[in-house]
């Protein structure tokens, strides 16, 4: 038996030594960065896994290449990222020379606004109220200083008036790895939400502000490798209703008066291994989100809130033109007296069904799936437009997926008002096209069927997963 074992052990010493040998040790130089006339260095070497004197196998060398190409991308500050590496010597360790050379996008952003005051471009659509339109303008500086700071102003008027600023810092110390961002931000609407009945948002419009509300808040953040990132949120809320809001729903708030005062303290953890985080097709995403809503500051308020969401998504790649793309999204809160501002379920950002879009169920506590096969009609490719003179704009990647998918949710409680959805399974399923090109733009056009027996088309401007 010990001869035996002898053997066994000398056997995986040999295929580990045969194993390393195959994987043949390289031995990295220089490092360097070009195109990066606003980004500072140490921005980008930040997200880049490989350092000078640096001593791998040549399979964890192009492994890291790849995964250092992917999160300068996934910075959202360059349009394109290119890698090029030079063998400088081949006597012993092979030694290499590599450089990442980029295109910056452009980064300031003073826009004028026109949008339209509804949850998405569909469920405006069912009313074709051009009168909830929204406009202004607003001041967007992404990588203010060269440091992947953000600065915004926002100055809104309309429908709903707005007023906002906000800042962000991602890096304050020497190691990069805690961030700051505060601001505030100001609303008055004519128009509020007062209650779900059918499936549906009820509004009430007045001629004065059916609602106001004030908002200040702070954070920190904190990212300790290239994948993790975790965050922290106080803020500080005051929403202030008409009198005809609780006139017409008596449940809309249990706190006493029409003011609502009440500080926010939130958690946030994302670890994020997708290959592009805009439109991913391979690797895989988590991330948890506790709030609580009502410190105890004012009791009077009836705010009283604490819950958890959580959001895991995989994407595998089965060809170079087949994908998969599978997601769960899940929350549990106190459910029980919340005002209805708190109270939103599945249907309001991207947390609905398709097929569903015309359609919203309130709750604390939801579970939603959803999956996505994907084949690549257009692969991505790049189409440069040489009567435009700049590279942030003349060079346009570019790609288009025929989307096959299928979505399941479920909101539990009681069904009232009409609400026949609560405590219903939900599921819809469709076709669509995704277009998918630079500056962050996804727009995808699905035709869907819900259990209602009911389909149609409708148009979103993200990833579904």
């Amino acid at each position: 038996m010990r001869i035996i074992g002898l053997v066994f052990v000398f056997s995986l010493l040999s295929v580990h030594i045969m194993a390393q040998n195959l994987d043949t040790l390289v031995l990295v130089q220089d490092l360097g960065l070009k195109g990066n006339k606003v980004t500072i260095d140490k921005i980008m070497y930040r997200e880049i896994t490989i350092q000078v004197g640096d001593t791998m196998g040549i399979t964890e060398y192009k492994k890291r290449k790849i995964q250092s190409r992917e999160n300068l991308m996934n910075t959202s500050l360059f349009n394109f990222v290119e890698v090029e590496d030079s063998l400088l010597s081949n006597h012993g360790i092979p030694t290499y020379s590599i450089y990442f050379t980029v295109i910056e996008r452009w980064y300031i952003w003073p826009l004028p606004i026109i949008e339209l005051a509804e949850r998405n471009v569909n469920a405006w659509w069912e009313t074709k109220d051009f009168s909830k339109l929204n406009y202004g303008a607003s001041l967007n500086w992404e990588n203010f200083r060269g440091r992947k700071e953000q600065l915004k102003v926002l100055i809104q008027f309309g429908y709903d008036e707005k007023q906002g600023f906000s800042y962000s810092i991602p890096y304050i110390d020497k190691k990069q790895t805690i961030g700051v961002s505060f601001g505030f931000n100001r609303k008055n609407n004519h128009e509020v939400s007062y209650g779900t009945v059918d499936n549906k948002v009820e509004r009430v419009r007045l001629d004065g502000y059916a609602h106001r509300s004030y908002e200040t808040f702070f954070g920190l953040g904190n990212r300790p490798d290239i994948y993790k990132t975790h965050s922290a949120e106080v803020s500080y809320n005051d929403r202030i209703y008409d009198d005809t809001v609780f006139q017409i729903n008596p449940e809309f708030y249990h706190g006493e008066g029409n003011r609502a005062q009440y500080f926010k303290l939130s958690y946030f953890f994302k670890n994020d291994h997708r290959d592009f985080r805009t439109y991913p097709l391979q690797g895989y995403y988590f991330d948890v989100l506790v709030e609580k809503f009502g410190l105890g500051f004012f009791p009077k308020s009836g705010v009283n809130l604490i819950n958890a969401k959580v959001n895991v998504r995989k994407f595998w790649t089965f060809s170079r033109r087949w994908y998969f793309a599978g997601g769960f999204t899940g929350r549990m809160g106190n459910n029980k007296d919340q005002p209805y501002f708190l109270n939103s379920g599945i249907g309001y950002g991207r947390d609905f069904v398709r097929g569903y879009e015309y359609y919203v169920v309130d709750g604390q506590i939801y579970g939603l799936v959803k999956s996505d096969l994907k084949f690549a009609i257009i692969p991505q490719q790049v189409t440069t437009l040489k009567f435009i003179p700049t590279d942030k704009f003349n060079k346009i990647p570019w790609a288009v997926y025929l989307s096959m998918y299928s979505d399941l949710g479920y909101v539990p409680g009681a069904v009232t008002n009409g609400n026949t959805l609560q405590s219903t399974a939900l599921w819809g399923y469709g076709v669509g096209l995704n277009l998918v090109t630079y500056y962050d733009m996804v727009f995808r056009v699905e035709y869907s069927f819900n259990q209602l027996g009911e389909s149609g088309f409708f148009v979103h401007f993200n990833a579904s997963i």
